[in-house]
């Protein structure tokens, strides 16, 4: 049975996300969805907009940090985060 805490991605959000942490430098999951929401907002007007939330299952913020709380936990890897700093005001990522 598949773990229901953790939200299913498509290969696109994973990309999104991932490039989203690089190019930024930053894991803090509040500047993240931001920098999305933003970056989503000019790639993408109108009915196309909404049409590829919906295919991405990002329609709302809070669906789009549990995306990025998924890819943290299940889909990062070290080398994603070369380059980042460990601050705790940058990081909201506490074990």
């Amino acid at each position: 049975m598949p773990d229901e805490s953790f939200k299913r991605l498509t290969r696109g959000t994973k990309k999104l996300i991932k490039d989203t942490i690089i190019a930024n430098k930053t894991t803090n999951r509040y500047e993240l969805c931001e920098i999305i929401c933003s970056d989503l907002e000019e790639k993408f007007t109108g009915d196309t907009l909404d049409y590829q939330l919906s295919r991405m299952n990002l329609e709302t913020t809070g669906e789009i940090l549990k995306a990025i709380d998924t890819y943290m936990y299940k889909h990062s890897k070290d080398s994603d985060f070369n380059g980042i700093s460990d601050d705790s005001e940058d990081n909201d990522f506490e074990d």
